[in-house]
């Protein structure tokens, strides 16, 4: 109550360090209100529902307001603790007795206590960078110190180590939604979305728009309101969901330009210049592209809308098309035969093969991108038809189908995919390309001469080509592969490869296999689960999309990923 004194207030503390029960009188600047949901006085907050005003009077949903102290009528305490004013008008206030969940903060920018933020751009402290442009951080409230313009950001990662949270202003910071969607965006269900009892399933093919993200799962999930249940918001996982883009094209896609590209009259990308599609142009979603062009005229690397007919797909060797669903012929590194894979599209590592996605045969492994040779693959079926993908495919249907390759054998019996070594340098026009001892893949026949000659991948050539060279038989010899002593280390986890047997002697090399080991074409051994997480983080296929996925670098996954001991790239 009152202190004798008029200025001050009596006060009866919980706890005192002396450990008296006296009173305490208290000047009003030396408390503040202790509000439900921990909110304080003059907190911004906003109308997450409608609520009732005076006079048969309702406020709309994100109607803004200032929190002025808790409610002095005990009967209404417990169930609306908080009063705060709403101006419905320049001149109409109105006081409402509201519950913590009929509010929420009223954050600059209008985001979210637990929105997933990303950095626009390199953040800095005292001319330090502390972020990095496209670092991954929460929203965990309004800045204390100018709560109109600036926002309370929790960085997973700080270049200076710090944990602490940082204030940042509107503008160096940008939502972010799972696989990288934007609100607004149309998309479509890629397979049927089963819900609780009480809510129908979405078949595969309605259309949606998104809202923006989920409140729970912010970086797998996000809103979406159906087209035929446009009254309500879903959460739906955004894998599940694919870009509605202009022209029938696919995020990821590789596209090339079709004539001079020009903005202002000013040639920006030449004919023929590739690029990837990174999805639905944000201001004309329905009739535009956006593509990062591998290169700009300008110097430039943003983006650049298109209309679908300045952009023509990009052919894979092979035959294959972007979208085709495959299945692997042969062992692929860690690909086991029979895998199933969706084609990406060329590799722009070498124009003889394609990048596959490969599906992970259970729940404990992970999808990966490799760059293989049309040879080692099948086409199941083409873009939008309904494959079985319950698993891989038994070694005998595999060998059924596989028929193709079995009437053209290769030269010098040679096995596809069969490691070899050249056993002399090898010349082209009288330059040595491919010196002695250097490690390759059988590729299959030569399309020349395929009774006498082998299309061998090799792991290194002199004159920096990544081309497939066509040896006769007795240019090359096959390696066996190399042993593994107990002891030995795998360069990725640092663990031992080979697991001792019961009695402490070296494992047999016969039953090395056993042991989840996985050889490169390099020569280089490590295990399959590490070598799999390695390709996966390599080849950008993490479910954390950074700023950087949506620029030119969404190029990236066309790119084999390299050897983590000689930087080699991976090519099966």
């Amino acid at each position: 109550g009152p202190a004798n004194s008029s200025e001050r207030v009596c006060v009866q503390f919980d706890h005192r360090e002396d450990l008296s029960d006296n009173r305490l009188n208290c000047l009003p600047d030396e408390l503040k209100h202790a509000l439900a949901g921990g909110h304080q006085v003059g907190t911004r907050v906003r109308a997450l529902r409608g609520l009732d005003a005076p006079r048969g009077r309702t406020i709309p949903p994100g109607v803004p307001g200032v929190v002025i102290g808790p409610v002095r009528d005990s009967s209404l305490r417990h169930t609306h603790p908080i009063l705060i004013r709403f101006a419905l008008s320049n001149e109409d206030v109105v006081d409402i007795p509201c519950d913590v969940k009929d509010v929420e903060l009223a954050i600059a920018g209008n985001y979210r206590r637990g929105n997933a933020v990303i950095a626009t751009r390199d953040l800095r402290v005292g001319g330090q960078v502390v972020v990095r442009e496209g670092g991954l951080g929460y929203v965990m409230g309004p800045s204390c110190s100018d709560a109109q313009h600036r926002i309370t950001v929790s960085f997973e990662r700080r270049e200076d180590g710090s944990r602490n949270r940082l204030n940042c202003v509107v503008n160096e910071i940008r939502l972010y939604l799972a696989s990288n969607l934007e609100i607004g965006a149309r998309v479509q269900v890629s397979r049927t979305i089963d819900y609780p009892a009480d809510l129908p399933e979405i078949p595969a093919g309605c259309r949606a728009t998104v809202t923006g993200p989920s409140t729970m799962d912010p970086l797998q999930k996000v809103l979406v309101t159906f087209d035929i249940y446009s009254h309500c918001e879903r959460e739906v996982m955004a894998d599940s969901l694919e870009l509605l883009i202009a022209g029938g094209f696919r995020r990821g896609e590789s596209v090339q330009a079709a004539k001079d590209l020009r903005v202002k009259g000013i040639i920006v990308v030449k004919q023929d210049i590739v690029g990837t599609v990174v999805g639905q142009s944000a201001s004309d979603p329905s009739g535009r592209v956006t593509v990062a062009f591998a290169r700009r005229e300008d110097g430039r690397s943003n983006n650049l809308n298109v209309v679908p007919t300045e952009i023509t797909r990009l052919p894979c060797t092979g035959g294959f098309v972007p979208g085709d669903r495959v299945t692997a012929l042969r062992q692929l590194l860690v690909v086991p035969r029979g895998a199933y894979g969706s084609v990406l599209g060329p590799s722009c590592a070498r124009s003889s093969r394609v990048a596959v996605r490969f599906a992970p045969v259970d729940d404990t492994e992970e999808e990966v991108v490799l760059h293989v040779e049309p040879h080692d693959l099948r086409a199941l079926h083409s873009i939008g038809e309904d494959v079985d993908v319950s698993g891989p495919e038994s070694p005998r249907d595999v060998e059924e189908r596989d028929l193709d390759s079995s009437r053209h054998p290769v030269a010098g019996g040679f096995d596809r995919g069969e490691s070899v070594e050249a056993t002399k340098d090898l010349c082209v026009k009288g330059k040595v390309v491919v010196r002695a001892h250097v490690l390759g893949t059988v590729v299959g026949p030569s399309g020349d001469d395929p009774a006498s000659r082998v299309t061998v991948a090799f792991t290194y050539r002199e004159d920096g080509k990544c081309n497939n060279l066509n040896v006769v038989t007795s240019e090359i010899r096959r390696v066996q592969p190399r042993s593994v002593a107990r002891g030995e280390l795998c360069a990725i986890c640092l663990g031992e490869l080979l697991a001792d047997s019961s009695d402490g002697t070296d494992v047999p090399a016969e039953e090395q296999v056993a042991q989840d080991i996985c050889r490169m074409p390099c020569g280089h051994v490590l295990h399959v689960g590490c070598i799999r997480s390695y390709l996966n983080h390599q080849t950008q296929l993490g479910r954390i999309n950074t700023a950087q996925a949506t620029s030119t670098t969404a190029l990236a996954p066309l790119r084999p990923a390299q050897c983590p001991v000689c930087r080699r790239d991976v090519l099966p």
